[in-house]
């Protein structure tokens, strides 16, 4: 998820996966204007936190930086990882397949 006006598709995409599919594994991964989206509350952070139970969210260390957000800012849920490139790459050779809403 790269782009914040991208998070209320994905969320309804993720709802409806997790609603008819409870037991697939499922992780977003959140780089560029995306991280923007995980702060403070609202109504995407409450979904993405009701989501958290069943979906992993990865947010990308490099963009975390590059918009100057400090990642203890970000909810509990969200697991920061060193580049969000390499976490999509690292998904996939794990048999992810990468969906962009």
């Amino acid at each position: 998820m790269n782009q914040a006006d991208r998070w209320p598709a994905a969320l309804a995409n993720l709802a409806n996966l997790t609603r008819d599919y409870p037991d697939a594994a499922a992780r977003v991964v959140t780089n560029g204007t995306g991280v923007y989206a995980l702060l403070g509350n609202s109504d995407l952070t409450q979904k993405m936190a009701l989501l958290a139970q069943q979906v992993e969210f990865q947010v990308c260390a490099n963009a975390l930086g590059e918009h100057h957000i400090n990642p203890d800012h970000l909810p509990y849920w969200a697991q920061v990882v060193p580049a969000g490139i390499v976490a999509l790459a690292e998904a996939q050779n794990e048999g992810y397949a990468y969906i962009k809403p």
